[in-house]
């Protein structure tokens, strides 16, 4: 009876001293971690701000990927960048403007932005 009792000791002592240095280790990584790794992302760093439907499952998106806005061509096998709009003012009204007009395809969110976009076939960069 009595070594029931001595393992069991020893086996709660090293169990309390485990779950000691796994508190400690946690707050040593939250003070010198930093914050950063404990907070949720607030805002997504990719965004599909606008698509429009070019053909049969195949649409042109304007895409905010960091800051930068990306205009891609979405098939179901490929993405195709087609260039960047560097003018964050012009997106906001490309923006504006394809939410005033109504959708013609009700499944498919239309931005108009196809009709609007020129690739500029040097740097492969859109100008609006």
């Amino acid at each position: 009876m009595v070594d029931f009792w001595d393992s069991f000791l020893r086996m709660a002592a090293a169990l309390a001293l485990v779950l000691a240095l796994i508190a400690g280790l946690v707050a040593l990584v939250r003070r010198f971690g930093g914050a950063r790794l404990f907070t949720p992302v607030t805002a997504p760093i990719v965004q599909v701000l606008g698509s429009g439907y070019l053909g049969p499952r195949k649409t042109i998106s304007l895409v905010s990927v960091a800051g930068e806005f990306l205009i891609v061509g979405v098939t179901p096998t490929d993405l195709v960048s087609f260039g960047r709009i560097t003018d964050q003012e012009q997106v906001r009204q490309l923006l504006a403007k394809a939410a005033s007009v109504p959708s013609q395809v009700p499944s498919v969110p239309t931005s108009g932005l196809s009709a609007q976009i020129e690739t500029d076939m040097k740097g492969g960069h859109a100008t609006v």
